[in-house]
C-alpha cells in the first residue's frame, strides 16, 4: 500500500480532523483542502484534490469529494454522493443520498475507453474530456440517485428529480425530472421568481434570516405574497 492510499484511508476514517490540513496541504501531493472549522466531514468520506467547504456545511459517510469542488454555506451532502472533477454549489444546496455530479468523461474516440489500459500496459495516457465544469446554484434540491453531467449549470432555487439525468442546464426554481431530465413545472409563478432572484437571501447574514422568519414560513403563490424584507433588527 503506497503513501496516498495510506493516507486515504487514514484521514476518511478520522473525518478529516482540523489539525491535519495545513499538513496536508504543504506536505502531501495532490491536497489543497480549504475546510471552514465549523464544516463536518462524517467518517468514510474521502477528499482528494482541491476541496473548498463553506461554514457549515456537511458531508455525510460514503460521499466522495475529488476535483475542483467548492461547496458554499450550509450546503449538506446525504450519504454516498459522487463529485467528480471542477463542481462547485452555491449555499443552502440539499444534496440527497447517492447524488453523482460527474464532470469529467471517457474519450470515446480512441480504440479502447479504460484509462488503466493506456497508463499500466502502454506506458500512456487517456486524458479525459469535458464539456465544462458543473454549477450548481443556491438553495437547489438534488433528488436521490440523480445524476449531473460535465457542463451543466443550475439555477437558484431548482429542483432535480430523483433518478434525473441532467444533460443540459435548468433554469432557476425550475423543477425537472426524466431520463434526460426535462422541465415539469416551475415553483412559483414568473413574478415571483423574479422577486426572489432579486431578494439572494442566502446571501444575507443569519441574524438577517431569523429576523425574517415570517418570510421563510410562508407560501408563496403570488408577488404579493414576498415582503418586503426586514433589514435590521
Amino acid at each position: 500500500m503506497n503513501l496516498a492510499t495510506t493516507l486515504d484511508r487514514v484521514l476518511s476514517t478520522m473525518g478529516y480532523p482540523s489539525v491535519t490540513h495545513g499538513l496536508l496541504n504543504r506536505y502531501a501531493e495532490g491536497f489543497d483542502l480549504e475546510i471552514a472549522r465549523s464544516a463536518r466531514v462524517s467518517n468514510g468520506s474521502l477528499l482528494r484534490g482541491s476541496v473548498d467547504l463553506g461554514p457549515r456545511t456537511r458531508i455525510s459517510r460514503g460521499c466522495i469529494l475529488n476535483g475542483e469542488v467548492t461547496v458554499g454555506k450550509r450546503t449538506n451532502f446525504e450519504p454516498n454522493c459522487d463529485v467528480i472533477g471542477a463542481v462547485e454549489f452555491g449555499r443552502y444546496c440539499a444534496i440527497a443520498k447517492r447524488s453523482t455530479f460527474q464532470q469529467t468523461n471517457h474519450d470515446t474516440r480512441k480504440p479502447s475507453l479504460q484509462i488503466r489500459l493506456y497508463d499500466e500496459v502502454l506506458d500512456s495516457e487517456l486524458p479525459p474530456t469535458s464539456s465544462g465544469p458543473i454549477t450548481i446554484g443556491n438553495d437547489v434540491w438534488v433528488g436521490v440517485d440523480a445524476t449531473i453531467l460535465s457542463g451543466v449549470t443550475v439555477g437558484d432555487g431548482a429542483v432535480i428529480g430523483a433518478g434525473s439525468v441532467v444533460t443540459d442546464d435548468v433554469e432557476p426554481y425550475s423543477v425537472v425530472g426524466g431520463v434526460p431530465a426535462e422541465h415539469i413545472k416551475w415553483r412559483f409563478p414568473k413574478a415571483v421568481r423574479e422577486e426572489l432572484l432579486e431578494l439572494e437571501w442566502w446571501t444575507w447574514d443569519e441574524a438577517r434570516i431569523r429576523r425574517n422568519r415570517g418570510f421563510f414560513e410562508r407560501r408563496l403563490a403570488d408577488e404579493s405574497d414576498v415582503p418586503t424584507p426586514v433589514s435590521e433588527g
